[in-house]
């Protein structure tokens, strides 16, 4: 009976446990319109943002340290679990990999696309394309970064032409979850992460103020012009001193 006391009392602490680490992303998003435009806007927004980076940053590590795991495994030939190879296929999907390839190859193209980005990286894009989260996708879509859908009625229509529409995400964290996939696994920025992973080969950390070169079609402004105002936001705002 003792025993059992004792056992039901640490399912509960775990359960407690759990619901108070929930709860550091959970809050609810912020009305940023209420606080003036500037540094009180801008203190809110971070601290509302960066958590919810933290939570996706630590997904993409654990994937990429399983990724690195099974490589390192079948260099020692080790044989594959059912689970790894199940756990690979769902990262070769997510991550467009080439289904045809060899395991080692699908490995390799994986360590190049699994990986972090700076803060400092994501939340000046996250400023700039959401206007410090004051804009109408983002207050009516949870849609921080301006990545549109591609269906009729999918998201929110833009005002200048209906055609276009913008995603509606279920959250901020959704949207964050978006933007990452977007960029580790578009064919559009493999020159962000060749820089990226050339930062990491050479010098063992990134810097945003080089990784924005790689984001010349994110946006429609031509000339490196998106990259010089990423670059702006970051200094100006001296966001590099939240990178790990």
């Amino acid at each position: 009976m003792y025993q059992l006391r004792v056992s039901i009392f640490w399912v509960m602490i775990l359960i407690l446990l759990k619901v108070s680490f929930s709860s550091v992303y959970a809050e609810t998003k912020p009305d940023f319109k209420k606080y003036a435009a500037g540094p009180e806007r801008k203190k809110v927004f971070i601290n509302y943002v960066r958590p919810l980076i933290d939570k996706a940053n630590m997904g993409i590590k654990e994937d990429r340290e399983f990724v690195l795991k099974l490589l390192n495994n079948i260099k020692k030939s080790k044989k594959r679990s059912e689970i790894e190879m199940k756990k690979l296929s769902s990262l070769v999907q997510y991550y467009k990999v080439k289904a045809g390839q060899s395991v080692n190859q699908q490995l390799f193209d994986l360590i190049e696309k699994v990986n972090n980005f700076p803060d400092s990286l994501i939340l000046a894009q996250a400023s700039l394309e959401s206007a410090w989260g004051t804009s109408r996708f983002a207050v009516k879509g949870n849609n921080f970064f301006g990545q549109h859908c591609f269906s009729k009625g999918c998201g929110i229509s833009a005002r200048g032409d209906k055609k276009v529409e913008v995603a509606k995400f279920a959250s901020v964290f959704k949207s964050i979850q978006s933007y990452y996939r977007n960029l580790n696994s578009g064919e559009a920025y493999k020159k962000l992460r060749k820089l990226r992973s050339e930062e990491l080969s050479k010098l063992k950390k990134m810097d945003s103020l080089k990784l924005t070169e790689g984001l010349s079609d994110y946006s429609t402004l031509g000339n490196g012009d998106y990259a010089k105002r990423l670059n702006q936001v970051i200094t100006f705002n001296k966001l590099q001193q939240y990178d790990n």
